[in-house]
């Protein structure tokens, strides 16, 4: 984790020096998520009470020191009939009995306690450790999620630019075609039917722009949630950025990647050894516990009694000062307690189960997500060559449809189906390319090297709106 916590540093330090009231790239916006993600500050919170747990564990480990300080002020006040016998008479005669007392007494006392053979004091604060390290392995995954979490929103709002944009351009073209439908209608060329095809056509393309418009907005707000902003000026992605292989292209070594440093699956292997040493914890309940003691206390009387009997006073001072010293060692020996134990030891036992069975589930997901990632990534990179090669196909297919609309060869509709065909092969397109990014992210992440210079590094080929090198197919986008 503290690989990952080193750059998470650095981009923290980076997001306080820098000005950010304008956070238009992918490194500003996760900037921003670091400090304003509520879903990254609960992990954080979670993480720090989590790993006081060890703390709390090594502390019954050590002595225990304990004070008391006591000051009381006792007053009485007692009438009484006794009873003598007449030395004479031999007869019994009673006479009235009167005392008062005032006494101050204080004192304090000081327990010193350590456990000299305690067993399930010992398994508790190793289950501590692994605790400890099962919260630091999950929040090193959800800083890795957070990455993913602003990546996957900041590429959605570039995903429905791009769609919105091809949605634009689509309207343009086709009210053109209509307006020509139009035109050539009214000089007797065509028949009423082209035009209603070309109306149809125009009428869905608005429809498609609104939808997109819509969902524009949704993507901003989405994006807002993680950074605390608003923004309306993103960069964009490089047309010249590199799709490449993932690097091994070896899929078995991104497995292996992934068991040694997925931190979902640390998290789970610590999580099964923390439940492990609390099940060893509570079977050793039923054996002795020993424990040493020391105790000093100081105690002080300070007053006085006043006693009136038969006419005469008696005054008897009670000022008396004590101190003692307790050295004692105590063994308990747990023999019956209503089988409550018993119970514990075997509740833990099940519990550990059910964390085996977790790790062994986190384990295969692991894998899984390791080899399907690997997989799409794979697929993301020849996806993206085929769609950017299928624009110049459409492209042209387009231009061969509307030149045989010219000569009488082709109709209305397969000219409205080709330029469909085109839009939709610039969005697939698009999408490949963003669905590219975010499936190596999520790749790194299975594998559990995904690190906040991955942002970095994709920031880098990001440009701003308007730059020669923010669309690569800007031509076919205003034909």
């Amino acid at each position: 984790m503290r690989s990952l916590l080193r750059p998470l540093s650095l981009a923290i330090a980076f997001c306080a020096a820098g000005s950010l009231s304008q956070a238009d790239t992918l490194a500003d916006i996760y900037e921003l998520a670091l400090k304003n993600d509520a879903r990254l500050k609960a992990a954080e919170a979670t993480y720090l009470a989590n790993i006081e747990t060890e703390e709390q564990a090594f502390s019954a480990l050590l002595p225990q020191v304990s004070g008391s300080l006591y000051r009381q002020k006792t007053t009485s006040d007692q009438n009484s009939i006794r009873i003598s016998q007449d030395a004479a008479s031999g007869g019994l005669i009673p006479y009235p009995v009167t005392s008062e007392a005032d006494i101050d007494s204080d004192g304090y006392s000081i327990t010193v306690s350590q456990n000299l053979f305690n067993l399930p004091s010992w398994f508790n604060f190793k289950r501590g450790k692994e605790l400890s390290k099962q919260a630091e392995a999950q929040f090193a995954y959800d800083q890795q999620d957070v990455i993913v979490r602003v990546a996957e929103a900041y590429f959605d709002v570039l995903r429905q630019l791009d769609n919105l944009e091809a949605s634009k351009a689509e309207e343009r073209a086709t009210k053109r075609q209509l307006e020509q439908t139009q035109q050539r209608f009214d000089v007797g060329l065509i028949a009423i039917t082209d035009v209603h095809e070309a109306r149809a056509v125009y009428d869905t393309t608005v429809v498609q722009r609104l939808t997109d418009e819509g969902s524009l907005g949704t993507s901003y707000e989405s994006l807002s949630v993680l950074s605390g902003q608003e923004h309306q000026n993103l960069w964009l992605l490089n047309k010249d950025f590199p799709v490449a292989d993932p690097d091994p292209m070896d899929r078995n070594e991104w497995v292996q990647f992934a068991l040694k440093n997925n931190y979902a699956l640390k998290a789970a292997l610590h999580g099964s050894e923390a439940a492990r040493q609390y099940a060893t914890a509570q079977k050793s309940q039923h054996l002795p516990k020993l424990t040493g003691s020391f105790q000093y206390s100081d105690d002080n009387q300070d007053g006085s009694s006043d006693s009136l009997v038969l006419g005469n006073t008696f005054t008897l001072p009670t000022d008396s000062s004590s101190q003692n010293e307790v050295l004692s060692i105590n063994l308990e020996v747990p023999i019956f307690s209503g089988g409550r134990i018993s119970s514990q030891r075997r509740q833990a036992y099940q519990q550990y189960n059910a964390a085996l069975q977790n790790k062994i589930e986190t384990q295969r997901v692991v894998i899984r997500n390791a080899r399907s990632s690997h997989i799409t990534v794979s697929n993301d990179v020849q996806r993206v060559k085929a769609r950017q090669q299928a624009i110049v196909s459409t492209n042209s297919a387009l231009d061969a449809t509307e030149a045989g609309y010219e000569v009488g060869t082709r109709n209305i509709v397969d000219v409205l189906q080709a330029q469909r065909s085109l839009y939709s092969s610039i969005r697939d397109y698009a999408n490949s390319r963003y669905d590219y990014v975010l499936n190596m992210l999520r790749l790194k992440r299975a594998a559990g090297i995904l690190t906040p210079q991955d942002v970095y590094d994709v920031s880098k080929w990001l440009v701003q709106p308007g730059a020669p090198t923010a669309n690569q197919y800007q031509d076919y986008l205003n034909p």
